[in-house]
């Protein structure tokens, strides 16, 4: 039997109907399953990767109701000095006071620092038979973790007798396996009386001791940024001679600016080594003129400027903010570490760390290893690889430009045997207070028995210089055993 049109036509217009149902479902389907997909990636992504984050975290409710029933862990140095403990199972005690007030932190009014770090560590519950008899029978509670830092007491003492009485952060860091070495911010506070004085420390303004200066203090970096200059100039030439040379008369003129060396020195012909062990202002802002702004800010970046570190406390980013709208000046400012350039202790010790270790970068971290009250080690942090930022040869080049200045440059008052030194100073004008003093460098003992330590120094307009409190460094490294 054939069939008329209209019934064709009905029944074509009844199959596109269904068709088209059919596609709006499937089209809802793939929006539930991409909905639900993205959901369970976030809830991994949540759980996983932010899983240090969660636990560490002073608003995690699950582990405030855990310190209601464990005794929260000691804390130590890498040698076992004891930095935090908890007395008649219910004070927390800090024996050092103020000197890990920053890098230990506390845990009353919030957490901060390693309190805050290994929060679940110093929390986690000793299920023992014995344990669980005394709290089921005798309603004593459980005892947490105890937790070793990296920090060493030697490094951390030594940088604060050096900064007494001024403002500024210190990084010590080992390039080889990223372990901090010491940690200190000034001014900074006792942990043992954070209660009675948390409205001062809250409102000061002035001081902000609760600002950890060593991690988040953000400073104009000086002459320490030539090491960037430096580095844009490196990777401009490539395989041709470093062989730009200029007469340096004390001071450098451009449309409507003079940028004088420090003290108006004259350090006549100079070339890449000898600037930059004299740090000669006018040889980089020079220099600077051969650099196009996306050379620097390259070179920047390539250090880590405006981007996150991988770093499980909390920290500033390093900025660098010139672009080609800037003036001449502004650009000139750039190449010798003024403008409008940031940058943290931290970082600085990173990049040192970095340069020394052969262009490879290895994560800074705080936090050796828990262990229970037997001594069993329970979490252990390895080094963490992080990436080859320059090759060897552009890494040696910036060595060796770093250790002219310890040879003849500005550094060259550093006393030291049996090591390596190298490095770069730095002063720094700013809109608030006398020019900053920065050190930023590595030391490598020179029988290969004991790791390099790099480090980063700042002192905040004080009577002090960094270099200072980069020989307190140098001596403890000296005294260190393999």
């Amino acid at each position: 039997m054939r069939k008329n049109k209209k019934e064709v036509s009905s029944q074509t217009r009844k199959q596109m109907q269904v068709t088209k149902d059919q596609q709006i479902i499937y089209v809802i389907t793939g929006i539930f399953v991409a909905m639900f997909a993205l959901l369970i990636g976030y809830f991994i992504y949540f759980t996983v990767a932010k899983e240090k984050q969660i636990a560490a975290h002073p608003q995690n409710t699950r582990l405030n109701t855990m310190a209601e029933e464990v005794i929260r862990g000691t804390i130590y140095d890498t040698n076992l000095e004891v930095l935090a403990t908890t007395e008649d199972g219910e004070t927390r005690v800090y024996p050092k006071g103020k000197l890990y007030a920053h890098a230990v932190g506390y845990c009353i009014n919030g957490k901060i620092g390693a309190e805050a770090l290994a929060n679940s560590q110093l929390l986690y519950p000793d299920y023992s038979v014995s344990s669980l008899f005394k709290a089921a029978f005798l309603e004593e509670k459980f005892e947490g973790r105890d937790v070793v830092l990296t920090l060493d007491d030697r490094y951390q003492s030594a940088v604060a007798e050096a900064l007494a009485g001024e403002r500024g952060g210190v990084v010590v860091l080992e390039p080889s396996t990223g372990k901090i070495r010491a940690m200190y911010a000034s001014p900074a506070f006792d942990p043992n009386n954070i209660v009675e004085e948390w409205e001062y420390l809250r409102t000061d303004e002035e001081n902000t001791p609760l600002v950890n200066r060593a991690t988040q203090g953000l400073y104009p970096p000086g002459s320490i940024f030539k090491v960037v200059t430096a580095l844009a100039y490196i990777e401009k030439q490539g395989n041709k001679l470093l062989d730009f040379t200029y007469n340096c008369t004390g001071e450098v003129s451009g449309d409507e600016y003079t940028i004088e060396c420090y003290d108006h020195t004259a350090h006549g012909e100079v070339d890449l080594e000898s600037a930059f062990a004299k740090s000669c202002n006018s040889y980089f802002v020079k220099l600077g003129e051969q650099l196009s702004v996306g050379q620097l800010r390259a070179a920047a970046e390539k250090l880590g400027f405006n981007d996150k570190l991988d770093f499980d406390m909390p920290y500033s980013k390093s900025k660098f903010s010139l672009n080609s709208k800037d003036t001449d000046f502004e650009k000139a400012a750039t190449a010798i570490g003024q403008g409008r350039t940031l940058v943290t202790p931290l970082h600085m010790a990173m990049v040192a760390g970095m340069i020394a270790n052969e262009g490879v970068s290895m994560k800074p971290y705080l936090m050796d290893y828990s262990m229970s009250k037997k001594g069993s080690i329970k979490l252990k942090n390895m080094p963490v690889y992080e990436g080859t930022t320059l090759d060897v040869e552009t890494s040696k080049k910036l060595q060796n430009l770093m250790l002219q200045v310890t040879d003849y440059g500005t550094a060259s008052s550093l006393e030291y045997s049996g090591m390596t030194v190298g490095g770069k100073t730095g002063t720094a004008q700013n809109e608030t207070s006398a020019d900053h003093s920065w050190f930023m460098g590595f030391a490598k003992d020179n029988a290969g028995e004991k790791n390099d330590i790099a480090f980063a120094v700042v002192v905040e307009g004080g009577s002090i210089r960094a270099v200072s409190v980069v020989q307190k460094i140098l001596n403890v490294y000296n005294q260190v055993k393999p």
